[in-house]
Formats: structure tokens, sequence, C-alpha cells
């Protein structure tokens, strides 16, 4: 529209707003922005959180992407998706530095060529986080984003309630011990989850992570 080339004609950064894949766009039926996204997790007729449009990039910046670290990559794609008022292109970048920089391979998620000479099928290996879960990637960045949210305010507090089955509690807990103003409550069901995935759980000691074991399964 009109205002999407005045903004592009001023070099001003278009980023989308937020609905729920059930419809509810906010009060404006427009769509929430994203720091209201981010602290609110579903929509309020639990729905998933979407874009309300996906940035287009052209085929001469995904071709400047290639090579790229995974940090400098992260960067670029999520850059489109968060307003600089709410997060600065150097706290960002700080964010997703600090995000990844306990993953055991240096480059984070690293593409593994198989077969003979490198020429077979690729592999995205996923499983280099804390935890080995591939929800490492999302949550450690999650953790960090909250903390950001929540220092811009005094007094200001997340909690978190999760159920799980096992791999997205280890996950949580690893990406939200310890920050400030989160306190993180993970339910799973006693029994049903693996040993190692109980005791990553159990046996984080940080005070603002809470565990407890509930009779029945997940899907209760």
């Amino acid at each position: 529209g009109a205002a999407d080339k005045l903004a592009s004609s001023v070099g001003l950064k278009q980023v989308p707003l937020y609905k729920s894949t059930r419809g509810w766009a906010g009060e404006n039926g427009k769509g929430v922005d994203f720091e209201t996204v981010v602290r609110m997790g579903l929509g309020y007729d639990g729905g998933l959180m979407v874009p309300t449009f996906f940035p287009q990039v052209s085929r001469s910046t995904l071709e400047s992407w290639y090579g790229l670290s995974f940090q400098n990559l992260a960067y670029e794609v999520i850059s489109l998706y968060v307003p600089n008022s709410q997060v600065s292109p150097e706290e960002l970048r700080g964010i997703i530095n600090r995000s990844y920089s306990g993953f055991r391979h240096e480059e984070v998620t690293p593409v593994i060529r198989t077969g003979a000479e490198g020429k077979g099928p690729k592999i995205l290996e996923l499983f280099h986080g804390p935890t080995f879960a591939f929800k490492d990637v999302a949550l450690q960045f999650l953790g960090n984003l909250f903390e950001h949210f929540i220092s811009r305010v005094e007094g200001d507090k997340i909690t978190v309630l999760g159920a799980t089955s096992g791999d997205t509690g280890s996950s949580a807990i690893y990406g939200l011990r310890g920050k400030k103003g989160v306190d993180v409550f993970i339910l799973f069901p006693e029994g049903r989850v693996s040993s190692i995935q109980e005791r990553q759980m159990t046996t984080v000691l940080d005070e603002n992570v809470h565990c407890v074991a509930v009779q029945g399964t997940f899907d209760d």
C-alpha cells in the first residue's frame, strides 16, 4: 500500500504484525506487535501466532547470505520480523550470540554431506544444543528474548507454564534457567519420560525452575 511505499522510500523497515491461525488478530483485528506476541505464547483463541505477512527478499540478497555464519544468517532472517524500536540491531546481535555460544559445534547446526565424496544427501544436525533436542535452537533464543524485554521495566516478570512428554521440558528449562524475572513451571507425566530426560529436568537447581511430576499421560 501507500504506507509501505512511503516507508520504503525513506529507508524504514516494514515488519509484520502477528495473528492467530484460528483468526484472532488483536483488539483492532489488524494484528499484535512482536513483543506482545512473544510474551503471550498462544493466541487468546488457542491458535498459533504467525506473521501477517512474510517479508520478501531478492535473489541477490539470498545469494549474499550464502556462506554466512549461523549467527549472522540468523540475524539477517530474524531482523526481518523484529521492529528496531523493540529490539535494536545491536541488541538482537547480542541476543543471538549469547543464545548459541553454548552449542557444542562451532557451526551451531552444521550441514553434513554424506555419501562418496560428499555427494549424497545433506543432513542438518540439530542436536548440538545443551539438551541434544532440536528445540534448543528456538528456546535458547527465546529465553534471552524474555530477559531482554523484562529488563526494560523494573519489577517486570514472566511466568512460563509448560507440559512436556520429555524433550520440550528439558529445552525450556535450559533456555530459561537463571533468567532474571522469569519463573518456569514444567509438568511431566510421572514414569512416562526417559530417565535421561527426567534427570535433565529435575537436576537443574536454579531457583526459577520448578518441575512437577503428575499422574497420567501428556494428553490428559
